[in-house]
């Protein structure tokens, strides 16, 4: 073989050894998380892993390194691709999403690895056509752990004890349940809240346990009211850029949602009520907070309180063109499923 032929062959062969490489389509996903938090950290990640891992490397999940903006932007960083996956909470944008608002709702359930994969199921079933998420590919649905109200210095025993409290307050049925219980609602970014809280400038927090401990405001807090099932829950999503995904082989899109949808739920489920377990031990072991559990006639004028709203929920819902009624109905019984084993 004369000199030339052989390092043309060589060079070929090299080539076509680095063809998989080069094959490879890169997918990048914004955070707006600190790197240790449970839902990037034990849910975002773990799934960008698992994603390489059903695509044999085909797909190269790249999480950015700084934020792109604020979390509430990162749904239409999605819909205009400038990022390709972005995940994030459904109340940070108002207006936008009104069934998703459905899984918000109080009482619901206890634990989030049982309301969460229900979640995913009911939203596919009854809202999938609504397309609340265009412009984007719905991968995930989940929530946090039940949603509670905690306070410094303010008794929370009745309901005429935090009737005008300032309550710093997230979005969604949460705003409703401020209204309902009559609270003097606080706007302020929740990396805030161990400052106002210290400061004076708010009397409590809505917030599930995980949250508490994860903001350090259990350094300040007094007292928590903790409702069976939560006064509210959040609703979350991931999702992925549209022209992104139809950019996908059908086989990458097939590994894609076999490790997404409702296996991302129950993934996320687990680690939310891992999270909420862990902060509820550091409080209990602490013992600054006194943790109260409404006796069934506080638990009647809440519930009671709340009824007008979670029926307004229900009938945007049905506005839609979605039976609200029959949407919740089928939610509790898919929980019930869920915590059966099925």
């Amino acid at each position: 073989m004369n000199r030339s032929l052989g390092a043309t062959l060589i060079a070929v062969a090299v080539a076509l050894s680095a063809a998989p490489a080069s094959a490879q389509t890169v997918v990048r996903v914004a955070n707006w998380l600190p790197p240790q938090h449970p839902l990037f950290a034990q849910i975002i990640v773990p799934w960008t892993e698992q994603v390489e891992a059903a695509t044999e490397g085909r797909v190269d999940m790249q999480i950015l390194d700084a934020p792109l903006g604020p979390p509430p932007a990162h749904f239409d960083f999605a819909v205009n691709g400038v990022a390709d996956v972005t995940f994030g909470v459904h109340n940070y944008s108002p207006g936008r999403f009104t069934a998703t608002k459905l899984g918000e709702m109080a009482f619901l359930c206890e634990k989030s690895a049982y309301l969460s994969p229900a979640w995913w199921r009911i939203h596919q079933q009854y809202f999938a056509d609504l397309n609340e998420h265009r412009g984007t590919k719905l991968l995930g649905i989940w929530t946090h752990g039940p949603g509670q109200l905690w306070t410094r210095n303010r008794d929370v025993t009745s309901l005429d004890a935090i009737k005008g409290a300032k309550i710093r307050i997230g979005g969604g049925f949460a705003q409703d349940v401020s209204q309902a219980l009559e609270l003097t609602p606080i706007q302020a970014p929740v990396t805030k809240a161990y400052e106002i809280l210290s400061g004076g400038v708010a009397d409590g927090i809505q917030f599930p346990a995980e949250s508490v401990t994860a903001f350090k405001v259990d350094e300040v807090l007094t007292q928590g009211l903790i409702v069976p099932g939560g006064l509210y829950t959040a609703s979350m999503f991931l999702v992925m850029n549209q022209a992104k995904w139809d950019s996908l082989s059908a086989e990458d899109q097939a590994a894609i949602e076999s490790v997404s949808g409702e296996a991302l739920a129950k993934l996320a489920g687990k680690v939310w009520d891992e999270a909420d377990d862990k902060a509820f031990e550091k409080i209990e072991a602490a013992g600054k907070i006194t943790l109260v559990t409404p006796d069934d006639a506080e638990m009647t004028a809440i519930k009671a309180a709340l009824k007008p709203y979670e029926e307004k929920v229900l009938a945007d819902i049905t506005a839609k063109g979605v039976n609200g009624q029959e949407a919740y109905d089928a939610l509790v019984a898919e929980i019930a499923k869920v915590k059966a084993g099925d």
